[in-house]
């Protein structure tokens, strides 16, 4: 099953419009011929987003432990500070959320005995998203496929196509906090521009 990576790196003594920055993450797209996207956190401007598509969870841990890992991200490691990746099952269809010029991702850890009830909070969430006057290009969530049997983390994407829905003080109607009942709980929420389509 073709998965996407998260990957979220901090910038080490650069900014995300320098452009080295770009240079050296396009050379290790060529090389790994994942079609990734570069988005810029808004939230905390030293952190990065990576989105790259794999045509399995396999072939990407196998790459990460075999010698061309060092060969392809070794020059990074001068600029960018690792700091966590996870994996989503997407369908192809969804790929191309990541062309948009804003993105956020809302990381949200579920009780396994509510995620069925999850699966309903989180549909009429999307729905009430991109009913707002200013709405989202799209909302999607997929569940994370690389965890230990018995933990459930669920990922939203949201999308927008101006700068005006990117900016600091827009998207707040689109994240989900917790529920009443604490079943589930959020890890994360972050907005970011897309490096390759916007200027910040």
């Amino acid at each position: 099953m073709p998965v996407v990576e998260i990957t979220q790196l901090r910038l080490k003594g650069l900014l995300a419009n320098d452009p080295a920055l770009l240079e050296s993450l396009s050379h290790a797209r060529s090389k790994l011929q994942t079609n990734s996207r570069f988005f810029s956190c808004i939230d905390e401007s030293s952190l990065i987003y990576i989105f790259g598509f794999w045509p399995s969870l396999d072939a990407h841990l196998k790459f990460l432990a075999s010698p061309a890992r060092d060969e392809v991200l070794g020059p990074q490691e001068a600029i960018l500070d690792f700091q966590w990746t996870i994996h989503l099952e997407l369908d192809a269809t969804t790929r191309q959320l990541f062309d948009a010029p804003f993105l956020a991702v809302t990381r949200l850890d579920v009780d396994a005995a509510d995620v069925e009830a999850y699966n309903q909070v989180v549909a009429d969430h999307a729905q009430k998203a991109l009913s707002k006057d200013r709405g989202p290009l799209g909302v999607t969530y997929a569940w994370r496929c690389d965890l230990p049997a018995g933990s459930h983390e669920s990922v939203i994407l949201t999308t927008w196509g101006s700068k005006g829905h990117g900016s600091p003080e827009a998207g707040r109607h689109i994240t989900l906090e917790h529920d009443d009942d604490g079943s589930f709980r959020r890890i994360l929420f972050h907005r970011a521009w897309n490096i390759e389509r916007t200027q910040s």
